[in-house]
């Protein structure tokens, strides 16, 4: 069902110059249904000689078509040109037509104030509103002259003389364009999240907009996963393009997701991710120089990360530098430590040596600290404890993979961004 909603004015019904704003949209939109909107003013005029209803029906018959329904609101307002108050008075009214089906809105009759508050209202986008303007017969400003004496009105007469009862006339109505502040604000609340790299939150948002792209929500939604290291959406979503999900190298993706949370100010988080991140860069630097198969337990073809003590035993450069204690025959996982000294030893690179070192002691000297106990961990704190800024650190993980961008989480919202 579609529902006309319209203020009356001192141009509706009819003029002598043809149909008011009202009677145009009815008579070109054909509504199922018709809310007028009267203020005391128009109400009296109403009672006086059922001027709007009965113009209403004179159209109907004229082209043939049933008299819509006609629903009376009757405000007891007085102060007209209060555009605030009106917004209060047509939000629930429109709320509850919208819920019927399509809702016109008639934005040219009444007060200004009335006006005001319509297009307001659908700037809001709340509501599914198609607000219309009806221009002139003059298609400019119409006088004074132009408007009949509301007290002496003849309608009978008005619609003899009405020129828009011509088959010919055009047709007035024009749609009124309004800038979407609800989308507006949502949209500028997704990037700000974005940017933040907050996209589950984001994700959230943009699936209230009607205008969001299928593209931008899928992308959103893949980089949340892709910052829990869940590779199966950004894999098939950023496949082919620059910032493509590197399924064969998870430590790059874990050190951009590193960068993510030093970005975000969450430092105790970024520190507590140094361990396994230089436990997998310790590991590919070593494997140039130590296949892991000589100190390393394999099973089913992979590492499983304990020490291998019989073939180390037989090494006495291994044994020498790993130290190793086995107790009760258990298996013992290689430690951070282990694999530094390790690195020392048997690297040739001394730029690597040196990095990896820095790298480390800033592990040793604060991780455990923020790992086991429950305390303060100011970014100050943490760099004085490291030894190192912890923009270095990060630094210096990308500069020893070798391989890593840094910035692509940046790449990525920009792509996002430009999808919206």
């Amino acid at each position: 069902m579609t529902t006309l909603f319209s203020p009356v004015g001192t141009a509706d019904p009819v003029t002598q110059l043809g149909d008011g704003p009202l009677l145009h949209i009815i008579r070109h939109r054909r509504p199922d249904k018709v809310v007028l909107f009267l203020s005391p003013a128009m109400t009296e005029f109403q009672q006086q000689d059922e001027r709007y209803t009965r113009a209403i029906e004179l159209l109907a018959e004229s082209v043939g078509v049933p008299t819509p329904e006609v629903q009376l609101i009757e405000s007891s307002f007085e102060e007209v040109y209060r555009f605030d108050r009106y917004i209060e008075e047509f939000e629930p009214i429109l709320k509850d037509l919208s819920g019927e089906g399509d809702v016109l809105v008639n934005t040219s009759s009444g007060t200004a104030g009335m006006s005001q508050a319509l297009v307001a209202l659908g700037s809001f986008g709340r509501l599914n509103l198609e607000l219309l303007q009806v221009l002139t017969p003059k298609r400019g400003i119409n006088s004074s002259n132009d408007r009949e004496n509301p007290n002496k009105y003849d309608l009978d007469l008005l619609w003899e003389l009405n020129q828009d009862n011509d088959s010919a006339a055009a047709c007035r109505i024009v749609s009124v364009a309004t800038p979407n502040f609800s989308e507006r604000l949502l949209r500028g609340n997704v990037i700000t999240l974005v940017r933040g790299y907050e996209y589950e939150a984001a994700y959230k948002l943009i699936c209230q907009m009607s205008t969001a792209s299928d593209a931008a929500k899928q992308m959103i939604q893949a980089t949340a996963c892709r910052l829990n290291l869940d590779g199966g959406l950004p894999a098939k979503v950023f496949g082919g393009t620059e910032v493509s999900y590197k399924a064969n190298d998870l430590l790059l993706e874990y050190l951009c997701v590193m960068e993510v949370r030093l970005a975000q100010g969450h430092w105790a988080d970024f520190v507590r991710s140094l361990t396994p991140a230089l436990t997998e860069l310790m590991k590919r630097r070593l494997s140039e120089y130590l296949p892991e198969e000589r100190y390393t337990l394999f099973a089913n073809g992979r590492s499983t990360n304990q020490y291998n003590v019989e073939a180390i035993s037989k090494d006495p450069r291994l044994s020498s530098t790993l130290r190793l204690r086995y107790f009760d025959g258990k298996p013992v996982f290689i430690t951070n430590d282990a694999y530094g000294r390790l690195v020392q030893e048997y690297c040739e690179d001394q730029r690597v040596k040196d990095a990896i070192l820095q790298l480390r002691n800033a592990e040793r000297n604060c991780r455990n600290s923020i790992a086991h106990t429950l305390a303060a961990s100011s970014k100050a704190a943490l760099e004085r404890s490291c030894s190192m800024t912890l923009e270095d650190i990060m630094s210096t993980l990308f500069e020893l993979h070798g391989q890593a961008k840094p910035g692509l989480y940046n790449r990525v919202n920009q792509r996002i961004i430009d999808s919206i």
